[in-house]
This record gives C-alpha cells, sequence and structure tokens, in this order.
C-alpha cells in the first residue's frame, strides 16, 4: 500500500556560501543534484568529474547551475567600471553585478553555466577571457577549453580577484548563493516553488524514475503520498463520492492505494514510466535541489512565508526563515514570524 505522509515535509541546507567551496566540492553538488533528478544518489557509480562530463555531453546544462563563482574586476581606469558592467551584462544578463566605487572595482557573481555562456559569446573580452582562464585552471571538467583558445591575444589590463570581501548588504545579497534541498514535499509543492525565476532547480523527475525501478517487485514498491496541511480534517475517515453511476466509500489511504495498483497495472501492461506518469497526482512525494542569491531567497519568503501563501510551502518557507535570520541576522531582520508563528511578513 501507499505511504501516507503528512507534515513532513523538510529541508537540508547542501550548501550556505556556494563561492566558498572548493572544486571537489562543487562537481559533489553538481552530481548530487543530478541524481535527484533520476533519483540515485545511492546507486550512481560515476564520480562527480564522469557524471559533469556524461551531463555536458546530453546537453543537461542546467545541473551545471548548481555552482557560484563571485569575483572582484580591479580596471587600470575607474571610468572602465561602467563599460566592463555592461560588457558582462551583455554576454549574460543573468549575472548578478554591484558596482564598489569605494574600492574602485565592479564585482560579478553567477554560476558555471552563466560564465561558460558568457565566454561563448564573447571569448573576445579580455575581463572574462582572464576570468575562464582561472576557472579551467580550477576546475577544467566544468570549464574545459578549446585548443584555439589563446589568452596571450586577450590579456586584461587590471586584475581579477575570487571571492572578494562582501561588505555592504547589497553586495551580501546579490553574491552570496545558497543551495538548499526540499524532500517529503508534494508535487503541488514544487509547481509553486518553481516559479520563482531567478534561481536554479533540479526535480525528482516522474519521466525518468521509475517506481517500479529495476528487480523490485511491481507488487511489493510503496509510493509516498503527501496529504492535505490540515490540523482540523479527519483524514482517517472515509469520503463517499458517485462515479459512473457507482457510490464509492474510500478513506484517502484506500485512493491513494488504487492509484499506486494502478500505476503497477499500468507498468505490467507495457507502459513506459513517462507513461504511466500521467496517473500520478499532484500529492506525489517529490523531492528539489535550489540554488538562488539570498536577494532571491529573500523574495521566496516574501511570497512563501506569507499568510497568504499555501499551507504546505508556507510551513518550510517558515523554517527555512528562522535558519536564515539566526545564520544572517541583518539581511533577514525585517522579516517578522507572526506570533501565532504560522505566518511571516516583511517590516
Amino acid at each position: 500500500m501507499a505511504k501516507i505522509l503528512f507534515k513532513q515535509g523538510r529541508f537540508k541546507i547542501l550548501a550556505e556560501d556556494m563561492a566558498k567551496l572548493s572544486s571537489d566540492k562543487i562537481n559533489e553538488l553538481i552530481r548530487t543534484a543530478g541524481a535527484t533528478c533520476y533519483q540515485a544518489r545511492e546507486t550512481i557509480k560515476k564520480t562527480p568529474e564522469e557524471f559533469i562530463t556524461m551531463i555536458r555531453s546530453r546537453g543537461h546544462f542546467s545541473v551545471l547551475e548548481h555552482s557560484w563563482y563571485c569575483y572582484a574586476v580591479y580596471p587600470r581606469q575607474m571610468d572602465m567600471l561602467e563599460k566592463i558592467g555592461y560588457q558582462f551584462y551583455q554576454a549574460n544578463n543573468l549575472f548578478s553585478i554591484t558596482e564598489d566605487r569605494k574600492r574602485r572595482c565592479l564585482i560579478v557573481s553567477g554560476n558555471a553555466r552563466m560564465f561558460n555562456e558568457a565566454y561563448a559569446r564573447d571569448n573576445r573580452s579580455p575581463v572574462l577571457s582572464e576570468i575562464i582562464r582561472q576557472l579551467n585552471w580550477e576546475n577544467s571538467i566544468l570549464f574545459p577549453l578549446g585548443d584555439d583558445d589563446d589568452f596571450s591575444l586577450r590579456v586584461f589590463d587590471g586584475k581579477v580577484e575570487i571571492n572578494p570581501e562582501l561588505i555592504s548588504p547589497e553586495e551580501r545579497l546579490a553574491h552570496i548563493a545558497m543551495c538548499v534541498e526540499f524532500n517529503q514535499h508534494c508535487r503541488g509543492f514544487t509547481h509553486e516553488h518553481v516559479r520563482h525565476r531567478l534561481a536554479s532547480f533540479s526535480q525528482e523527475s516522474t519521466r525518468y524514475v521509475d517506481y517500479a525501478k529495476g528487480d523490485v517487485n511491481l507488487d511489493k514498491f510503496q509510493m509516498q503520498f503527501v496529504l492535505p496541511y490540515n490540523d482540523e480534517f479527519d483524514f482517517s475517515k472515509k469520503i463517499g463520492f458517485i462515479c459512473g453511476g457507482k457510490t464509492y466509500c474510500m478513506s484517502p489511504n484506500d485512493f491513494t492505494g488504487m492509484i499506486e495498483a494502478f500505476y503497477r497495472g499500468a507498468r505490467k501492461a507495457g507502459l513506459k514510466p513517462e507513461e504511466a506518469r500521467q496517473w500520478l497526482p499532484i500529492g506525489l512525494k517529490s523531492q528539489i535541489v535550489t540554488t538562488a542569491n539570498l536577494k532571491e531567497w529573500r523574495h521566496w519568503f516574501y511570497m512563501r512565508a506569507s499568510k497568504f501563501a499555501h499551507p504546505e510551502i508556507r510551513w518550510t518557507a517558515l523554517n527555512l526563515l528562522r535558519f536564515c535570520k539566526e545564520r544572517w541576522p541583518d539581511l533577514f531582520d525585517d522579516f517578522q514570524i507572526a506570533e501565532d508563528e504560522k505566518s511571516a511578513k516583511k517590516i
């Protein structure tokens, strides 16, 4: 029978400040996020480097977004700041860019996909070339170069510094990225969650995950379903309904058991997982890994910890907000959790 989950949604911080991770840690994080899509973390045999090579060959570049790099650019001439910032924006308008005139520098951050795609669009830029040269030296698997990449022809008249000190709140919000895993939530949660644009997602896929995979007996495997976050409703009671002129009376557990049984039957009948999933409901348990900078996480809290948010996503948003308020108090202290602890709002 299917397993029923009630208010068991949880999160796990995979990385608090991703730009500070070593190359090995970044590669491992990318493999973890990618394996989430296939629910293969325990069975994957490829090394992180082998996994990244495979992902690149298949064109699944979204998984490479679970990474973060931050650089300060110091041009020789102060009047070059605006021009260099515009060059970065033209190469990839998803970069996070701030200007620090006191330190006479531009701070730029983004994920591996952003930097790779920016360099592919503008490989003549001396600044981008210098950054890519350093990234390739640190992690050639994530930042591969071609035989025709000759950096001697593109020398930057200035200095670039990786992981500069982030001083102002604006700099910290824009250039610190956090990676979070959400689990034991339903696909309704993830449908709302992925509406946030300036973030990267790797989600458990009902197309590639076979809920009767491998040598698991089709009659014995177990699905998981998430009940509505409603403390007042008795989910053990039977619910009556009429379908096709027949009257039925089932508990939520009985009904989800029938969904699981139908999926098993569809797989036995010869349908692939990507076809049998058509009958899976929005309440199916799902797992998702998300990467975003702290500015975007603030927007997520503004929308999802609100009293107007869906109860399930609000439950976890409040728990994650408590972590962020403790970890970065000055960046999240303007979010106030209500006295009943059921919502939060920005003051």
